[in-house]
């Protein structure tokens, strides 16, 4: 038994270090090239670099313009992401506490949209978007990223505020708790764990989205960093040396996120994964 329990063992360190390397080595030459000029680049993608230089992110920096870039994609996942816990926590725990027919039908409608790939109503959502007047506005794009967001956080928030003991939230309403006080100083800390796990996925997809910012957001000064590197991809094919240091760039902020928060979101992707 000891046996096959340390080849079990072996086996998973084995797959968790390939999938390391297969997740890395693409990261690695990236920003490995985006310190080298472009004579280099060509001659060796995996050699050092023999002159290290920082002109490919200066170079990047302006033609990205990328301070705008970042505030217009930092306000966007900002503003979608507290959004979102709002609108999923107390939709879900409404749905959650007061189960009948209505709030089952919508249940069932939310879930659905899970099952609807954004490509096949594209057209259509982009038309409504003209209609109410939304296209090249940042709002425009936040309350689209509520609306496709909802579904599976809303199946998360209701999942995990019905493992929350209804005894405590009876004690509260005795005390006097609203129903706003009952949600946000009583259930809302029991299921902060689950909320940070749809964050922290949330912000993934705001963050690197470019499909739909890119048909909502049509003016220059309106780009998000997505939209902004595919220009610069269709501008300038060639510029690897520019390219790499304009991915780096996109990156770096969202790493420096995770690095910051990395207790919590593990300990909400923990939370979020468990029963109680």
């Amino acid at each position: 038994m000891k046996t096959r329990d340390r080849l079990g063992t072996l086996v998973r360190e084995i797959l968790i270090l390939v999938s390391c390397v297969i997740v890395m080595v693409p990261l690695y030459f990236t920003v490995l090239n985006a310190f080298k000029p472009y004579s280099e680049i060509a001659a060796n993608i995996a050699a050092w670099p023999k002159a290290p230089t920082l002109a490919n992110f200066a170079n990047a920096w302006r033609r990205l313009n990328f301070p705008n870039v970042l505030k217009n994609t930092t306000v966007i996942t900002i503003l979608s992401g507290l959004g979102c816990v709002v609108i999923s926590g107390m939709t879900g725990y409404w749905i959650a506490r007061h189960s009948n027919r209505l709030t089952k039908t919508w249940n069932l409608l939310f879930l659905c949209g899970m099952c609807v790939p954004f490509q096949c109503i594209m057209i259509t959502f982009a038309k409504m978007i003209g209609l109410m007047k939304m296209g090249n506005h940042l709002m425009g794009v936040v309350i689209s990223f509520w609306v496709f967001s909802l579904p599976m956080s809303l199946f998360l928030v209701t999942g995990a505020v019905k493992n929350v003991p209804i005894g405590i939230e009876e004690a509260a309403i005795i005390d006097g708790c609203g129903n706003l006080q009952l949600f946000w100083r009583i259930v809302f800390p029991l299921i902060k764990g689950t909320m940070f796990t749809i964050v922290s996925l949330n912000v993934l997809t705001y963050w690197n989205d470019y499909l739909m910012t890119q048909f909502i957001l049509t003016k220059t000064e309106n780009r998000t960093i997505q939209i902004a590197m595919q220009s610069l991809f269709n501008e300038a094919f060639f510029s690897w040396d520019t390219a790499v240091a304009a991915v780096t760039l996109s990156i770096t902020p969202l790493f420096i996120f995770f690095v910051i928060a990395q207790k919590q979101v593990i300990g909400g992707a923990t939370a979020g994964s468990v029963k109680g």
